[in-house]
């Protein structure tokens, strides 16, 4: 019977440094040839899936949290926050000097600090040798900064905003919940190098779950025929809507003991046994 896999980025398929198991790269492969459809869903957005992810070969992409949806090269779905809302988030972190930077689908902007916060890293890892995925990450990142003056076109098109916290309260990751939680869907992000005080905030109802729901109602496929696999805080809406789920040996307690099946590790060959377990190979 023919399955929709939904497959996390960061942590599930990909590791910190941009490695990709050439297990999961053959799971991925002989899953399709099976006639499974398979599926990114990742909080990056499209500008950050590239090289050699997409030559994996994928049926569609639900990217920015599930704010944006393509399959076939066309989009589906494309949530946008109001502008008025981006703005207000992007003045409330600014005043509180905590990096963020706000996504669109081919173009993510950043502010002073979340230049500085990613240019140390870089610094620190090009000092060390390092010329991994990841370092290539953080220069498309840093590379769009947002204007002195912010013109009220840089709110306009936002699937999701990413920030990084400050580091001394006044933007952490639960007051900045606290501030618009009402108004947004806010996921704690787990990021390379950075403390745990970062998140994603999205469009209100808009999230990787709600992305399984849309991509599965356009092909056809009931959500119990679903599969998902995931690592981390912000994939618990897919376990939460998902007909079987999939843990990461690596990953969150939270997000195991949402599982049906705990696969091994990222490093451990966890995609491919986790196919293999499921029967999708």
């Amino acid at each position: 019977m023919k399955k929709i896999i939904f497959l996390d980025m960061d942590g599930t398929l990909v590791g910190a440094n941009g490695y990709i198991p050439a297990s999961a790269v053959k799971a991925c492969q002989d899953a399709r040839k099976r006639g499974h459809l398979l599926y990114i869903c990742s909080g990056r957005n499209m500008a950050e899936l590239g090289g050699d992810i997409l030559k994996i070969g994928f049926d569609g992409i639900a990217s920015s949290g599930g704010a944006h949806i393509e399959t076939g090269g066309k989009a589906i779905f494309d949530a946008v926050m109001p502008v008025a809302l981006s703005k207000q988030i992007a003045t409330y972190l600014d005043d509180r000097q905590c990096g963020f930077a706000m996504e669109k689908n081919h173009t993510i902007l950043s502010n002073q600090y979340y230049l500085s916060f990613w240019g140390s890293i870089l610094d620190r890892l090009q000092a060390d040798g390092k010329t991994d995925t990841f370092v290539s990450q953080i220069l498309h990142i840093i590379k769009d900064p947002l204007p002195e003056n912010y013109q009220d076109s840089c709110y306009e098109g936002v699937n999701k905003i990413v920030f990084v916290g400050n580091g001394n309260g006044s933007a952490s990751f639960a007051s900045v919940k606290q501030a618009f939680g009402q108004e947004c869907e806010i996921f704690l992000a787990s990021m390379p190098h950075s403390n745990d005080e970062g998140g994603e905030i999205g469009p209100l109802g808009v999230h990787k779950g709600s992305a399984i729901i849309e991509a599965a109602k356009y092909h056809g496929i009931p959500i119990a025929d679903t599969v998902v696999f995931g690592d981390s805080n912000n994939d618990q809406p897919m376990f939460e809507c998902a007909g079987t789920k999939v843990a990461m040996g690596n990953a969150k307690d939270s997000i195991k003991a949402m599982a049906d099946y705990v696969t091994s590790s990222l490093d451990d060959d966890g995609i491919f046994n986790g196919f293999k377990k499921l029967g999708l190979i």
